[in-house]
């Protein structure tokens, strides 16, 4: 129940203008008397029990959506009239405006419940994932082979210009690693072939089979299909004397020794396919071998230069 005023002084009050009016001037009599009505209206007012209950019911509803661990950080307005509670607000999904609904009704003071809940159908942003690229010189599984080492075979042509070596062809196998960019390992092996000529004349008599076995650098670009290279390589050849046996002559070769090496070069790589390349190779070979030539009346064993311009065409096949 509201309090209400005390109004004791305006009776008094009251009392005094009537005594005014009758003992001095009617003026100050009406005066008197239009302040007496007006604190007796004063009077009449109370306090209204029903707006202070909704206002004690509107704290209590937003207590309880405060602490719930639902809807704690949900946006909900409350309005209370007469007890019945009006929620209005966007709310994450059906349920949880259902919940609300429940959690209310069970709330000191709450007569009824009226939801204008909305659900926020707005759809949540979706994160593009990144493109994923595979570095430049790694084809696609599905496209091509890694390409780490390919195997192949070439077929090489020595030009010698050194006494008592002559031209001659032979073949020799081909190892290439990973074609990257810029500096990386390389294999040499610059097999060739020497034909011996007897010091006393032009007449062959003997073959000297070189197979060097070398490693080194090599530097390389590329430009699509085809990777051109610059490399450096060097070794031990394993040497070998294949001599004609029908025919003799003075200063004919019956033993070669092995043999170091070292070689310069280039050459142009061109995959045909994702698994097939072809090599062609431009370089020079300097190696001394040492040969044991005999004659009639002596036998002699000394070294003697090899070098030779070489060029090749070969082709591999990426194993992996």
């Amino acid at each position: 129940m509201g309090r209400q005023h005390d109004c004791r002084p305006l009776v008094f009050l009251n009392r005094a203008g009537i005594l005014i009016s009758a003992s001095g001037g009617w003026v100050r009599g009406l005066l008197a008397v239009l302040f007496a009505v007006a604190t007796m209206v004063g009077c009449s007012v109370r306090s209204d029990p029903m707006v202070v209950g909704d206002a004690q019911t509107a704290v209590r509803v937003r207590t309880a959506l405060v602490n719930d661990p639902g809807l704690g950080t949900t946006p909900i307005d409350v309005n209370v009239r007469a007890g019945v509670v009006t929620l209005r607000g966007m709310v994450r999904s059906v349920d949880d405006a259902a919940h609300a609904v429940t959690l209310i009704r069970d709330v000191v003071g709450v007569v009824g419940v009226r939801s204008e809940l909305m659900v926020d159908i707005t759809p949540p942003p979706v994160r593009e994932r990144p493109e994923t690229r595979l570095p430049a010189l790694a084809p696609l599984p599905t496209q091509a082979p890694v390409r780490l080492f390919a195997v192949g075979v070439s077929a090489n042509r020595s030009l010698s210009e050194e006494m008592p070596f002559t031209d001659a062809s032979a073949v020799g196998p081909i190892f290439r690693f990973r074609p990257r960019a810029g500096f990386g390992p390389t294999l040499g092996f610059t097999w060739m072939e020497a034909r011996l000529r007897a010091l006393s004349g032009s007449s062959l008599l003997a073959a000297v089979r070189v197979r060097p076995v070398m490693a080194g650098v090599e530097y390389r670009v590329g430009q699509g299909r085809t990777t051109a290279a610059a490399s450096l390589v060097a070794g031990y050849a394993f040497n070998r004397l294949d001599v004609d046996r029908d025919r003799a002559g003075a200063g004919r070769a019956i033993a070669v020794g092995n043999s170091f090496a070292w070689r310069p070069g280039g050459s142009v790589w061109f995959d045909v396919t994702p698994r097939v390349g072809i090599n062609l190779f431009a370089g020079y070979l300097f190696t001394r071998p040492e040969l044991t030539l005999a004659s009639d009346s002596s036998v002699v064993t000394a070294r003697f230069t090899a070098n030779a311009a070489i060029f090749s065409v070969g082709i591999a096949y990426w194993v992996f």
